[in-house]
């Protein structure tokens, strides 16, 4: 019979295979747990964002003088107002807090727009929503890297939506400028 100091060579491969395992299956769990999680990542940066458009937006619908650009920033402003309203949703349900209150960008771009008036206004408004609109790369990496389908859904449909608004801001500010 053997002693426990001539423990066979098999049982400490298998005892060190399982401790390296265990090892190995730990350290991957938590670079998975510290890593970002994509879809958090968006939301908390896209839910800011949108709200702070709205506020932008909301300011253009009351003091536009062309009926066009008026009437288009009712129409963004009620896209955008529901797209905040469905990624709110997703964060609540995947847990993640976000703040909704204008940043500091909004809050400089009203400024700016409050100094102008009429067609300076419009045109300023344009300019600034077709900026918005033409940077999807927040968008594509949660196509990308996301993993829920409905928040990868939501990011490919922002996509259709803000490249409709881009071309309908650019061709109303074509005319404008004629």
């Amino acid at each position: 019979m053997a002693s426990h100091a001539q423990t066979s060579p098999r049982i400490i491969i298998v005892l060190l295979a399982l401790t390296l395992g265990m090892s190995l299956a730990t350290s991957v769990r938590t670079q998975e747990k510290d890593k970002p999680n994509a879809d958090a990542e968006f939301l908390t940066k896209v839910i800011p964002s949108i709200a702070a458009s709205v506020k932008i937006i909301d300011y253009a619908v009351m003091n536009a003088s062309d009926e066009a650009v008026k009437d288009f920033a009712q129409r963004v402003l009620k896209q955008h107002t529901e797209s905040v309203k469905i990624a709110t949703g997703y964060a609540k349900r995947l847990n993640v807090a976000v703040v909704t209150d204008p940043d500091k960008d909004s809050k400089e771009m009203i400024d700016k727009l409050s100094k102008l008036k009429g067609a300076h206004l419009d045109a300023a408004f344009l300019e600034w929503l077709s900026h918005i609109h033409h940077d999807t790369t927040l968008f594509e990496n949660e196509i990308k890297n996301g993993t829920d389908p409905e928040v990868k859904t939501y990011a490919q449909n922002s996509i259709t939506a803000g490249n409709e608004h881009l071309k309908e801001a650019n061709e109303l500010l074509a005319k404008l400028k004629k």
